[in-house]
């Protein structure tokens, strides 16, 4: 077998603070539909402060938030509002345009408060790229877990391991939560074509070899095996096709990214109720 794509986390500055970014990755764009993966803390924000990325667009992807600990309130131009918590899942769906933005919890921004999980994209397939732009929220009591001996997994999104989430999804994909206990390895779901396993903390392997914290191991075919003892991340599916990615904009087509430009430097995208002052320039 073929070793597994080690990718190393990258520093990346998003809204006022720092993130370690592992996808896009110039030896592998896309793991599925999966186009983008960015692992937030974990910070320990002080008495006053707060995490703040200001209104900001997408098209042609959803984004796929997930915390660990911590809070963040989700505002989107479909009118939706939820403060995401851990282990629930926050989905949005850009279609053809949404704008959005987060922030900490102002009971959090006052008193101080940890921050800790991903953030992905998913790729729309292409009969979805320019459809409406949607939201859903799934509660954490809401996602499926099943313990495997001293380990847990919960399919946040998609399937895998015969459950399936509430929020299914846009593809055939899956999004998953491991909790690894030493001596109860748990083994990777071959459902998907493409998987890949994300080490969030502690001491992880796949396949008995070491996988470094914050690192993204992309798995060659086959049955696998997550051990050690902590927190990883698996993420997957079915591959959706190219697609072309500038700044939030993911798409089959350039010229729909070049228009996407112009249309959020003249502010023709649907604003965010409440929330839309500041809003995020156009990289130049």
């Amino acid at each position: 077998m073929a070793e597994d794509l080690v990718i190393a986390p990258r520093p990346r500055p998003v809204g006022n603070g720092q993130v370690r970014r592992l996808l896009p990755f110039r030896l592998r764009r896309m793991v599925g539909p999966f186009v983008f993966c960015d692992l937030m803390g974990p910070d320990s924000l002080r008495p006053g402060e707060g995490m703040d990325v200001d209104a900001h667009p997408h098209i042609g992807l959803s984004t796929v938030t997930y915390l660990f600990a911590g809070r963040l309130v989700h505002r989107d131009s479909t009118g939706a509002v939820a403060t995401i918590e851990p282990g629930a899942v926050n989905w949005m769906t850009a279609g053809r345009g949404v704008c959005h933005t987060e922030r900490s919890h102002p009971e959090d921004r006052a008193g101080g408060a940890a921050l800790h999980g991903v953030q992905t994209w998913v790729a729309l397939p292409d009969d979805t790229q320019n459809g409406d732009p949607s939201f859903q929220h799934a509660p954490a009591g809401d996602i499926p877990a099943e313990v495997m001996a001293g380990s847990q997994l919960r399919v946040a999104a998609g399937t895998g391991w015969g459950l399936a989430s509430p929020v299914a999804g846009s593809s055939p994909l899956v999004l998953a939560e491991l909790t690894v206990r030493l001596g109860s390895p748990v083994a990777i779901d071959d459902e998907h074509a493409e998987r890949a396993v994300l080490a969030v903390e502690g001491s992880l392997t796949v396949d008995d070899r070491p996988l470094p914290t914050g690192h993204l191991a992309v798995l060659e075919p086959g049955r696998r095996r997550v051990g050690g003892d902590g927190l990883a991340v698996v993420l997957g599916g079915a591959p959706v096709g190219p697609r072309h990615i500038w700044w939030n904009f993911v798409h089959a087509d350039p010229e729909r990214i070049e228009a996407a430009k112009a249309d959020w430097m003249a502010q023709r995208f649907p604003l965010v109720p409440d929330d839309h002052a500041p809003w995020v320039p156009l990289p130049g």
